[in-house]
């Protein structure tokens, strides 16, 4: 497997896909580290399809698409990842299966992968140049923390929402989310767990 790995992290970006294409599990490319991907919790499935069920109308009317975590993301780096909710803005081929220009990404963080998410993808998400928003959604509490490109190109400090009357502003989008429509039908009296 250590053979594989090697040469896995070492295929050009277009050859990774192509190879990743062809097996039954996902499979995630980060800092030359490749790992197969596994399925999450219900509370985190729940959280994302809050999260995309809320923002599909407001990103339709603005000529934007919300994309789940069947839908890669790759990176100028060759980096390659599946966040949980990734948002583009424009025409595409309804047929790929990767986007390269984001504007938005959105990972929950799960008690086995924030090490990851909040370190590796980050990295990788910063790389992409139309990215403006990433946002990091706690299954534990109602808390995003949002991550800014900034005018001036450089990425800001996280930005906490806390609070299930909290609202987070997206002016990046011209969207406004409420946590509480985010969190809704979430017990947090059952969670195991921050992400940390």
């Amino acid at each position: 497997m250590s053979g594989s790995r090697v040469e896995l992290a070492d295929l050009s970006l277009s050859r990774f896909l192509a190879w990743e294409e062809r097996q039954e599990l996902r499979y995630e490319r980060l800092g030359g580290v490749v790992r197969a991907m596994a399925g999450g919790s219900l509370r985190h499935d729940r959280i994302a399809g809050n999260l995309r069920v809320f923002l599909h109308p407001h990103l339709r009317r603005r000529g934007c698409d919300d994309f789940g975590s069947d839908v890669k993301v790759a990176s100028p780096r060759g980096d390659v990842t599946y966040p949980d909710l990734s948002v583009r803005c424009g025409p595409y081929d309804p047929n790929a299966t990767t986007i390269e220009d984001p504007v938005l990404v959105v990972e929950v963080l799960s008690p086995s992968t924030a090490q990851r998410d909040l370190t590796l993808k980050r990295q990788a998400y910063e790389s992409i140049p139309s990215l403006r928003v990433i946002l990091y959604v706690w299954q534990d509490q109602p808390r995003i923390d949002v991550v800014r490109r900034g005018a001036d190109g450089r990425w800001d400090d996280d930005e906490p929402a806390v609070g299930a009357d909290a609202t987070l502003a997206l002016p990046e989008l011209g969207i406004e989310i409420p946590l509480a429509a985010v969190y809704e039908g979430v017990s947090f009296e059952e969670a195991e767990g921050g992400p940390a």
